[in-house]
């Protein structure tokens, strides 16, 4: 049922109470994804607006299972800054402003316009 939603985030849960805990969860995770790419962006001297959130999520989701495996628990705040480090290959690229200003286009049509026509009420 979830991949003819295109894989919308659904809500499975069928009492009230665990609905609830579904929907703060996630919150929860949205909240400390962008917190930790935040952090990310600070560590590299950028914004945190310079980074793509869909991207982070999915990376910082491999990466969860990656770290659950791991055996020593007293390498988490290495493999924290290794995350922070992946992170930055998710920045955005600044492109230059144009050159020129944006135009409209006018559509070419058969029949006359009268372009000093006043606006239709």
């Amino acid at each position: 049922k979830s991949s003819m939603q295109h894989n919308a985030t659904t809500l499975r849960s069928k009492k009230i109470d665990l609905v609830y805990q579904e929907v703060w969860g996630l919150l929860l995770a949205y909240n400390i994804i962008g917190r930790e790419a935040g952090q990310a962006a600070e560590a590299f001297g950028k914004t945190p607006s310079d980074i793509r959130f869909k991207p982070v999520c999915q990376y910082i989701a491999v990466q969860l299972i990656v770290m659950a495996a791991a055996n020593p628990a007293s390498a988490t705040g290495r493999r924290l800054s290794q995350l922070r480090s992946g992170i930055a290959s998710l920045f955005l690229d600044h492109r230059p402003r144009p050159t020129r200003p944006r135009t409209v286009k006018i559509s070419k049509t058969r029949y006359p316009v009268d372009r000093k026509a006043a606006p239709l009420k």
